[in-house]
């Protein structure tokens, strides 16, 4: 298996991951020594993969107009 790295090795921050069960107790830790990564390229890359990962907002559903004859009983 692969495993990616856990701290950025520029600035020695927790990298964010999409799988929850990344996020171990070590993983904890290190976030709360060290914080998350906080190098420009990290959070673009991050924005990205959160991004694709949320559905997209349904349009808003336009309303029609009521007519003024359903209103006379108003």
């Amino acid at each position: 298996m692969d495993r990616q790295p856990i701290v950025c090795n520029t600035c020695t921050g927790v990298l964010l991951t999409t799988d929850s069960r990344d996020y171990t107790p070590q993983r904890g830790r290190l976030i709360v020594t060290n914080g998350y990564c906080s190098c420009p390229a990290a959070q673009k890359a991050a924005s990205v993969v959160v991004s694709a990962a949320l559905p997209a907002a349904p349009e808003p559903v336009a309303q029609r107009p009521v007519p003024e004859t359903a209103m006379a009983s108003a």
